[in-house]
């Protein structure tokens, strides 16, 4: 290509049902931008497909690394590296950080090496570890319509069957045997507090980098409705569960309109993200917490409540921030202990 990358964008879980359509359709409408994907074997089919599927579009700047978000370690590793390539100007700084890995589980998990649930790890430890660990390697913002980068977060619906408080015992220990099958109730509930921990943790924190004023960094969730399609990346239940899943009511979003309730292929959503990943947002609406339900927007806090409430709000953003650092296998990434946390009011809470 003869002209030169203008920035990178990372898509986790790149080769999974959504993030290998948000790929192609990143790769479709933005020619100019280094595509790092991530994926937990870079070396399967799946990602061979991908690659095939981008290299027809025309020549574009592409590679798959691998990452496991069930490791911190390793997650720690990879933010490093990134950074450093960066710093090195081997890639251009990221312009737009896309969290789509997720995992959904049915039955009680043995925990991680770090010690956790892997759906809350998964969900919402390591997706916050891994914007935390790049924060020096996004573009800088200068001001302009297109001075910062975007953190996006692939929520879901199934977030308003979640709380705040799912994992907060023993860190989402299940004392019932590994095996153990759960509910279509239960196992909605604990992916979909996973998810809306991390859209909260990851709201509080783009409030903390506000507050310092040194990073432009707009940090929102996406709720890109209802997937149809086998996921790569989920854990299915058993067909019993399943059946029983399907008659409930935790598809529908937080302000789902009639008009979106429709079950889409993922090239749908991958679409609207590619769209609001690279619109250009005016100075003075970078400052507002948007949320999104495919391409509509709402004020983030009228979704989630929790947005509402400062004090629980900076609680949360530094359990999160404890439980990323204090992961057994993580090590102590300087990058959240420098990190200055700030409560809603401005007064330093870390």
């Amino acid at each position: 290509m003869g002209r030169a990358l203008t920035g990178t964008v990372i898509i986790t879980g790149g080769n999974g049902q959504l993030g290998s359509e948000i790929a192609v359709a990143i790769a479709k409408t933005q020619p100019f931008v280094h595509l790092l994907l991530t994926a937990r074997d870079a070396k399967s089919d799946d990602v061979t497909s991908l690659i095939t599927r981008i290299r027809l579009i025309g020549p574009r700047s592409i590679e798959v690394l691998p990452l496991d978000l069930t490791d911190l370690r390793e997650v720690t590793r990879f933010s490093q590296q990134t950074v450093d390539r960066v710093h090195s100007k081997e890639i251009p700084p990221i312009v737009d950080l896309i969290h789509s890995a997720a995992v959904a589980s049915y039955v009680v998990d043995e925990l991680t090496l770090d010690g956790f649930d892997p759906v809350y790890q998964t969900n919402c430890v390591a997706p916050f570890l891994l914007t935390v660990g790049l924060l020096e390697a996004f573009r800088a913002g200068d001001k302009t319509r297109e001075g910062g980068a975007k953190v996006m977060y692939i929520g879901c619906s199934a977030a308003s069957d979640g709380r705040l408080d799912y994992f907060d015992h023993n860190q989402g220990r299940d004392s019932r045997p590994p095996g153990t099958l759960l509910s279509a109730r239960e196992g909605n509930a604990r992916f979909g507090s996973s998810k809306l921990i991390a859209s909260v943790a990851l709201y509080a924190l783009r409030r903390s980098l506000a507050c310092t004023g040194n990073i432009s960094l707009d940090i929102f969730t996406l709720d890109p409705g209802g997937i149809a399609g086998k996921s790569h990346l989920r854990t299915r239940p058993p067909l019993s569960v399943r059946v029983a899943h399907q008659t409930q009511t935790g598809l529908r979003p937080f302000l789902r309109m009639l008009s979106r309730s429709s079950i889409n292929k993922a090239h749908v959503p991958a679409k609207v993200i590619a769209k609001v990943a690279f619109q250009a947002d005016a100075v003075e609406n970078c400052q507002r917490e948007r949320y999104y339900i495919l391409d509509s927007e709402y004020e983030a806090a009228s979704v989630i409540s929790a947005l509402r409430n400062g004090p629980q709000l900076t609680g949360r953003l530094v359990q999160v921030m404890r439980e990323a650092e204090g992961g057994k296998n993580s090590g102590s990434p300087t990058s959240i202990g420098t990190l200055p946390v700030l409560s809603i009011n401005g007064e330093s809470e870390v």
